[in-house]
């Protein structure tokens, strides 16, 4: 199994990172699902040779709703709403991460507006994110803390979970996790957008709580293998007909 492109691998000059909400979820999940898993695809053909990377995560309950396989242990749910240095902190939000990543923010940009064709008036965008440069651990010394390699967990083999927070200030909290670090800034405000990986979301969970100032918005994504996508793609994790271990169930 191989992980997908953007959780080991550096990312480019610049980056593009969007999150969805969706009405009517449960009606709507497997579709979802499966836009997100030809997205790698789609921005393939695109791209059309210039390097660049798509890499899709879904939140907890737009997993809950594709299969209830549960992706690690003690489950995977949304952070609680949280009080950080006497600021309340919300609970973290989305259904659907794209994190675009390339040496063109144009090429992001079409990469961005063609998934969000796709979703049409059934998703709504609550957070963007431009981003250039940034800073960033070499993810792949961390292989080991940050990819799902647990013999209870097969089918979730090479996934990882990934949190993202937006600082209205330069954040200055120390972390031990993976991370990208970003500055950012849009017409209205300024701040630092950061990412951080690991194996297990209740340590991204624990790391959160911890931080030393408050965070404007949060969020909580699993971020499954390209083998776990593609099974996606093809049409059913739920149904079990076409998951990585169906060869297997019912011998």
């Amino acid at each position: 199994m191989q992980a997908q492109e953007g959780v080991l691998n550096p990312p480019y000059q610049y980056s593009l990172l969007q999150k969805y909400i969706f009405d009517d979820l449960p009606l709507i999940a497997m579709n979802v699902a499966r836009i997100g898993a030809q997205t790698p695809g789609m921005a393939y053909e695109i791209a059309d040779g210039e390097k660049h990377f798509a890499t899709i995560g879904f939140g907890p309950m737009n997993w809950l709703l594709i299969t209830p396989d549960i992706p690690a242990p003690g489950g995977f749910r949304a952070f609680d709403e949280v009080d950080v240095a006497d600021e309340e902190v919300p609970e973290s939000e989305g259904d659907l991460l794209l994190y675009f990543s390339s040496g063109f923010p144009a090429l992001n940009r079409e990469l961005a507006n063609q998934v969000g064709q796709l979703f049409g008036k059934d998703g709504e965008l609550i957070e963007e994110v431009a981003v250039e440069g940034g800073q960033h651990f070499d993810v792949s010394e961390f292989d080991k803390q940050i990819l799902i390699e647990d013999p209870n967990y097969l089918d979730q083999a090479k996934s990882s979970f990934l949190s993202t927070h937006r600082f209205l200030t330069a954040d200055n909290s120390k972390a031990s996790l993976p991370q990208h670090r970003y500055s950012y800034k849009t017409d209205s405000e300024s701040g630092d957008f950061i990412l951080t990986f690991d194996k297990n979301p209740s340590n991204l969970e624990e790391h959160s709580e911890s931080l030393a100032q408050p965070a404007k918005s949060r969020g909580l994504f699993f971020i499954p293998s390209l083998d776990l996508l593609t099974s996606l793609r093809m049409g059913g994790i739920r149904m079990g007909s076409l998951a990585i271990n169906a060869k297997w169930k019912g011998h």
